[in-house]
């Protein structure tokens, strides 16, 4: 699928981006991406300067749901990139849609999050579905112009997956589910729902055996969609809750197997983590360029606030968290595309993009003064946008205790 029209533009991240991040005793790592990577990311990186940057401020205000962007990403082929060639989707691994989420991110990462929303949904599809789960649900992706939802999150398990109460009942051919799910991404526009669920009796089943996932219709006879949730920041996403009251599921709809939910799940986050990551480092950036462009025009005390060294010093910084971030997050992500579905650097990556997003928004908003507490500016939304990224797909501190976990395991393991 490139037969798209594309420009030859900058890499996103100057002298960062990286094809892959393995040795060669001739010539040391590789940093340059390959030609196909590169017409991926031009082609998002012109599609977010064209259609997403000049309609940013629009929908972060009215929180509507950006149908026209949606449509033109479908045209130029910025949605769905993660499906396979063999379901009709381009095949681009984790790597290829890292770049793709950074640029869609600078623009605006509420659109990003609403064009990505599909991927998560997909992985554990991609991950753990029959060949006819496959062909039917990531088919219909890249036919139709319609998305999936990605229901794990609940009102009272968050980044505690393991407390999910959403019971599944076997009857027969049949699953009844019930119980409620809670900040769900595009769910007021998703045609079905990866649902994970209970259904293991006994209380004391590990999670490894205890939770089951199902491909859910959306209109499915019990599932009730809720109103879609004024947030602080990615305004335009549409998130809401969703509830089951003795919805029927098919037995044909089990994901993964009876029993493998938890992991499916967690597998997904594995290989998502990375996506977000680079999301978080496209707000990043952003922070940075309009900050190096207002502090090349704003003058004080007869100078360009550039010029004062306390404002340099917060560029300097800003740009360490900016490269940094950038090859955590490609690390991370050529290691998933290698088949090492590493929780250690998906978290080390989501971590550091995430505070970085805040970090750099938050100096951006610093070094526009009163100007970046205004709507009028730019930074303030980037630094309201930024913030989730500290909570959704694992918290901050989530990411931490898996990061400490593997170090601690592997220091076991040399110590045995």
């Amino acid at each position: 699928m490139m037969n798209y029209s594309l420009k030859c533009l900058r890499v996103f991240a100057p002298r960062c981006h990286t094809s892959r991040l393995a040795s060669s005793s001739s010539q040391g790592m590789c940093f340059e991406l390959s030609d196909e990577q590169l017409e991926y990311q031009n082609l998002a990186r012109k599609f977010t300067r064209e259609e997403i940057i000049p309609n940013a401020a629009y929908y972060d205000k009215t929180g509507e749901f950006p149908w026209d962007i949606v449509n033109k990403a479908f045209d130029v082929g910025c949605i769905n990139t993660s499906i396979p060639s063999e379901y009709g989707g381009p095949g681009l691994g984790v790597f290829g849609c890292s770049l793709i989420a950074a640029e869609l991110a600078y623009g605006c990462s509420g659109v990003q999050l609403v064009l990505e929303g599909n991927t998560l949904t997909a992985s554990p599809i991609i991950i753990g579905g029959t060949e006819e789960q496959k062909k039917e649900y990531l088919g219909r992706l890249t036919s139709e112009r319609v998305f999936m939802s990605y229901a794990v999150t609940e009102p009272g398990a968050g980044s505690d997956v393991s407390g999910i109460k959403t019971r599944a009942e076997k009857k027969g051919d049949e699953y009844v589910l019930n119980g409620s799910k809670m900040w769900i991404t595009n769910s007021g526009v998703a045609e079905s729902f990866f649902v994970l669920t209970r259904t293991a009796e006994d209380p004391k089943t590990s999670a490894g055996k205890a939770f089951t996932a199902f491909m859910v219709d959306a209109k499915t006879p019990g599932l009730t969609v809720g109103r879609k949730e004024d947030n602080m920041g990615q305004r335009t996403s549409d998130t809401r809750g969703i509830t089951f009251e003795d919805a029927v599921v098919p037995k044909e709809n089990v994901l993964g197997g009876e029993g493998n939910g938890f992991k499916l799940a967690m597998k997904a986050f594995d290989r998502t983590r990375p996506i977000v990551a680079a999301a978080a480092t496209g707000v990043a950036k952003r922070a940075l360029d309009e900050s190096v462009k207002y502090s090349l025009q704003r003058k004080t005390m007869g100078v360009f606030i550039a010029e004062h060294q306390a404002v340099s010093q917060m560029l300097a910084n800003m740009a360490i968290d900016v490269e940094a971030a950038t090859l955590l997050m490609l690390r991370a992500a050529q290691g998933t595309d290698d088949g090492i579905l590493a929780p250690y650097d998906a978290s080390i990556a989501k971590a550091y993009a995430a505070d970085a997003a805040m970090r750099c928004s938050t100096d951006a908003v610093q070094i526009f003064g009163g100007n970046g507490y205004n709507k009028e500016y730019p930074v303030e939304k980037l630094m309201r946008d930024a913030k989730i990224y500290q909570i959704y797909e694992g918290t901050a501190q989530i990411q931490r205790l898996i990061i400490a976990r593997e170090i601690l395991m592997k220091a076991k393991m040399m110590n045995q």
